[in-house]
């Protein structure tokens, strides 16, 4: 009895609380203020990232060209041996 209780009282309150911010409009500015500013923090965080992997992944490219390279003009390309 305790449960069903707590749950009906649970369900008044949280419907009480979701009407009262749904008609407030100093709620709905925050809202809307809120999602604009995460999405912008969210686009230029994931632009930065993707900027820096892919300067990250030319530089492991080049590096591994220069390898080659090296390898190649060594002769030394680790192939044969038994």
């Amino acid at each position: 009895m305790a449960s069903f209780v707590n749950r009906l009282v649970n369900y008044v309150v949280n419907e009480l609380a979701v009407n009262a911010l749904a008609n407030s409009k100093t709620f709905q500015r925050f809202a809307v203020r809120s999602d604009a500013l995460m999405r912008e923090a969210t686009s230029g965080e994931a632009a930065a990232l993707a900027k820096s992997a892919a300067e990250r992944a030319k530089r492991a490219a080049e590096d591994a060209a220069k390898e080659f390279m090296k390898q190649r003009k060594s002769g030394g390309m680790g192939g044969g041996g038994a």
